[in-house]
């Protein structure tokens, strides 16, 4: 066998064990694991990939769809009393970038992501944005693999939990106006939040924003619009207040 040839056998070998083990992880057998490779594979990798790669992005579509699915049947059928709005807000605050990229960070997903040197070298590894759409995408992978029920069991038995407690966290409200309140009522002062980078294409902004209360900044956010950005670092924010942390 070529070195080249040996090289490539190496990497399949180590590429099916990795894929093995967070199968393990997730307690989901795929039938096709290259549906669940496809979920795992950031768009900066396709220029280091073979022909014929394609990245995870039409997966993460589908399962955002997917997700919100499961969420809003779940709670519709466990919060009979809950206004629409109230369930809307929930439901908001359960696939929010922060609970997602939390969930994504419990399975240890960004370990298992394929991207290119560039975005590893800058943090893309552990970057909110990316493990969100990445375990978006696998959902939409084991729904083409498995089904809704198979979907259904993966996506709670991840998501469970947060949903039962989701309306008793101040989460569970917009996270912007949430902090805001806090911060006025404690510091007497409006959190501020200023753009500090901006990346990609400009059909597919990444911005990354910081928040700052009294000047001094506190939490950093990231997301496909300034408002998102804004709410994950809002969400980070609280996060830390009901952790007891003082914010400066």
């Amino acid at each position: 066998m070529a070195d080249d040839d040996k090289l490539q056998h190496n990497k399949k070998k180590n590429r099916y064990r990795q894929l093995n083990r967070l199968q393990t992880i997730i307690k989901i057998k795929f039938k096709d694991k290259s549906l669940l490779n496809r979920s795992l594979i950031h768009r900066s990798f396709l220029n280091e990939a073979g022909p014929g790669a394609k990245d995870n992005e039409r997966l993460e579509y589908l399962g955002d769809s997917v997700l919100a699915l499961v969420v809003n049947e779940y709670l519709f059928k466990h919060f009979e009393h809950y206004p629409e709005g109230d369930l809307a807000k929930i439901k908001s605050a359960v696939v929010s970038e922060a609970t997602l990229y939390k969930v994504a960070n419990e399975i240890n997903l960004g370990s298992f992501l394929l991207m290119g040197r560039g975005e590893e070298m800058s943090g893309g590894r552990t970057r909110p944005s990316i493990l969100a759409n990445s375990l978006e995408a696998v959902i939409g992978a084991i729904y083409l693999d498995s089904g809704l029920k198979a979907s259904k069991k993966f996506v709670l038995s991840l998501l469970k939990r947060d949903i039962e407690r989701i309306d008793s966290l101040s989460t569970f409200r917009d996270p912007k106006t949430t902090l805001q309140e806090y911060v006025q009522k404690k510091y007497h002062e409006r959190p501020e939040y200023e753009v500090i980078d901006e990346s990609g294409p400009d059909h597919q902004k990444e911005f990354t924003v910081r928040l700052l209360v009294l000047g001094k900044g506190v939490t950093e956010g990231s997301g496909r619009s300034k408002r998102r950005a804004e709410m994950d670092a809002a969400g980070k924010a609280l996060v830390k207040i009901e952790r007891g942390e003082n914010l400066i």
